[in-house]
């Protein structure tokens, strides 16, 4: 079963071309929604949460605008939260690719903002990267409900530079030139790996995410051929 990392910045299109692999009959686990979804009903993330900020529950729920105005700001506060979200993404990824590779899916997909961050890209056979010119990024982020410049700036110091990302990408998906065209793109990654027979994972997955400092650690593990 391949492993395909996918990541890109913010207002990248990331969550369009996920969707697309969907469209495709790929399987796909997104982590954004797998955190979203440990804010919203588990409720050991609850009493974590509520014990370190309890200012941010709003009506019983966690609001994750005002968590992320709290821990956005402070690397400290933000690696806490990380700590706590963190070793249940990566259990509730292993589960998914265990369930995968036992029901033989030739391919999956993860789904990783911060892939290169956390270093999860050493245990992908392959990176798909999303990438779009800064300004359409800009563009596309702030239109989004509650952004503003300030908080962009942000989540963009929180990630990578573009141009890191590019080094360790294997495949490129622009995203600038219409869903056609990203969809194409897509379309020629499958049959590439599709071509050859599909290794068996070994199972290993880390039990924790962490963020690594950039230029440690950055080599794919299975590193292959630019395509």
């Amino acid at each position: 079963m391949w492993i395909i990392g996918l990541t890109g910045a913010m207002g990248a299109g990331k969550s369009t071309v996920s969707d697309s692999f969907q469209s495709l009959g790929v399987p796909v686990l997104c982590s954004d929604k797998v955190i979203h979804m440990l804010l919203e009903s588990d409720p050991l993330v609850f009493q974590e949460i509520k014990a370190l900020w309890p200012e941010v529950f709003v009506k019983g729920k966690i609001d994750r605008f005002l968590l992320g105005e709290l821990t956005l700001s402070s690397p400290d506060q933000l690696r806490i939260l990380e700590g706590i979200l963190y070793p249940k993404l990566a259990q509730i990824q292993k589960d998914f690719l265990q369930l995968h590779q036992k029901q033989k899916a030739p391919l999956v997909v993860l789904d990783v903002p911060l892939l290169f961050e956390v270093g999860l890209h050493r245990y992908c056979h392959y990176v798909v990267l999303a990438a779009a010119p800064y300004s359409l990024r800009k563009k596309r982020v702030l239109k989004r409900k509650g952004m503003s410049l300030e908080r962009f700036t942000l989540f963009e110091s929180q990630q990578m530079p573009e141009k890191e990302r590019l080094k360790y990408a294997d495949f490129i998906v622009p995203t600038g030139r219409g869903k056609r065209e990203s969809l194409k793109r897509l379309q020629e990654i499958l049959s590439f790996l599709l071509q050859h027979p599909s290794p068996s994972w070994d199972e290993e997955w880390p039990t924790n995410l962490q963020r690594e400092p950039y230029g440690q650690g950055n080599s794919l593990r299975h590193r292959n051929n630019r395509v």
